[in-house]
């Protein structure tokens, strides 16, 4: 049966055909305004990535050189073009909106203060500004601009997380063996210092996912807030050293005790402390690089040495203390503590033709130094191996298999040749391996020492706390790229950066 229509209604078809179209033409421009405004958000996200991994790869730089890296990569990798001016001007106005997040200071810069990137010893924080890109279709319906936004948190980790260790070292020591910490009554290679322990680091805890701790900045009266933690599994948070040309614009002596209104009055100096701000982090009390460390020559810190190099369980990466953290052991007062020796990984003196095995310097033959009677010898020939090194050119003479032992780890130099007595800063020249070789045990007047690879039988005489530590210190070249690799706090390149949310 035929349908009829009024003639009235024939336009109506082509009206509602009409506004049909003009609504799907709209949405399908509208859509390509958002899928702008998406593509945008991605690669502000991108940038800011980016931006974030420079900053914390730029840390030893100084707090201006990460700000001026991240706002230089950031502009590298977005598509918008700014003239220097207004680039500078989002860094610095209402297009960074507030501050940092709790416990980051606002990072300085060369154009000053950014509020959009916020530093802290163990991770850089970045905001990238308000990006506003205009629509072409939405302008139709009411919408002139697109604003977008990004930020990223990146964390500096070590690889297996392990950091300096808290002991620290003269300036003028030189290869071979040395003293990390020592009592009244020392014995070579230690030397009497006025207060009888010869230099623990004290640091507070920053907080490092890697390592299980959370944020403790108590007051640093004494050096035994945080020692055990911090020889366990090492300082958390990065350190870094004191330029050379800042020590030398300061005039200070190595040779002075140098109080510390000395050390902190120097613009450049960033000291190892923080103040607790009530939020997820510990706010850095002088900024970033912190590269002047609170070092007590107090006895007061003997029982932490022990606890965190033999008695300690239960640290906060979920491991015992340091020493106990091998297969390999030999029980000393009770304590299985690891058993491997230096001279266990020295490669013999042959052909050199593959550095993990052998290499071209006669004194540090590992199969003769090996083969010796008594540990006495074996330490005598491994010293003398260690300061003929410096002279020979350089070329591997450890195996790659060191980095296995919980012995091996990196201390920090201090510019100072001389400690002094109680408390004080003191700014780090460099990072140093070091390979833990002998503790000594206190044993009425006199000391009982334990170097490993001394046979096998159980040391029960003696008593606790330890009194006594020595490493060997091993210039860089003595061990591959491997090795420093593994060594969390030994420079930028073995601090990883990595995304943190």
């Amino acid at each position: 049966m035929p349908i009829a229509m009024n003639r009235e209604d024939r336009g109506a078809t082509a009206i509602l055909l009409a506004f049909v179209l003009l609504l799907l033409i709209g949405s399908a421009a509208i859509a390509l305004d958002l899928a702008r405004g998406w593509n945008e958000r991605r690669q502000d996200q991108t940038s800011v990535d980016i931006a974030a991994v420079a900053g914390a790869l730029s840390y030893g730089e100084g707090s201006s050189a990460i700000a001026d890296q991240v706002m230089g990569t950031a502009r590298a990798n977005l598509d918008t073009t700014y003239s220097d001016a207004e680039w500078n001007a989002l860094w610095t106005g209402s297009a960074c909106q507030g501050p940092p997040p709790t416990g980051y200071i606002v990072a300085p810069s060369s154009i000053g203060p950014i509020n959009c990137i916020g530093l802290h010893p163990d991770f850089v924080w970045v905001r990238l500004p308000y990006q506003v890109i205009s629509t072409s279709f939405g302008k139709a319906i009411g919408f002139d601009t697109i604003t977008t936004r990004a930020e990223a948190t990146v964390t500096l980790l070590g690889e297996g997380g392990n950091g300096a260790l808290p002991f620290a070292i003269r300036g003028n020591s030189g290869s071979g063996e040395v003293c990390l910490d020592t009592g009244p009554n020392p014995e070579a290679p230690c030397e009497s210092n006025e207060s009888g322990s010869f230099g623990n680091i004290a640091p507070p805890l920053f907080g490092n996912e890697a390592l299980g701790t959370s944020p403790d900045c108590s007051a640093q009266s004494s050096a035994n807030n945080f020692v055990p933690e911090s020889i366990a599994m090492g300082i958390d948070h990065v350190l870094w050293e004191f330029d050379e040309a800042d020590w030398i614009a300061t005039g200070w002596d190595a040779d002075s005790n140098t109080a510390n209104n000395t050390v902190k009055s120097h613009p450049e100096t960033h000291l190892d402390e923080c103040i607790d701000v009530g939020g997820p982090l510990a706010q850095p009390a002088d900024g970033v690089p912190l590269n002047t460390v609170y070092v007590d020559t107090g006895n007061s810190t003997k029982a932490d040495v022990t606890e965190g190099m033999m008695t300690g369980t239960g640290f906060p990466d979920g491991d015992d203390a340091r020493l106990t953290r091998s297969t390999n052991t030999r029980s000393v007062k009770g304590y299985d503590l690891d058993n491997n020796a230096l001279w266990k990984y020295l490669g013999a003196a042959g052909s050199g033709t593959n550095p993990e095995d052998s290499h071209f310097l006669p004194l540090c033959d590992g199969p003769t130094i090996r083969a010796l009677p008594t540990i006495d010898e074996k330490n005598a020939a491994m010293r003398a191996c260690l300061e003929s090194y410096p002279a020979s050119g350089g070329p591997q003479i450890f195996s790659d298999g060191i980095i296995a032992t919980p012995r091996i780890g990196v201390a920090p130099r201090l510019w100072h040749n001389n400690l002094g007595s109680g408390i004080s800063f003191r700014p780090i020249q460099s990072f140093e391996v070091v390979y833990i070789h002998g503790i000594w045990l206190k044993n009425g007047g006199s000391t009982i020492p334990f170097f490993p690879d001394d046979g096998t039988s159980p040391i029960t005489t003696g008593s606790l706390p330890i009194e006594q530590v020595t490493a060997y210190l091993l210039v860089d070249s003595m061990v591959s790229d491997n090795v420093h690799s593994g060594l969390g706090g030994f420079s930028n390149d073995t601090w990883q950066p990595e995304i943190y949310e």
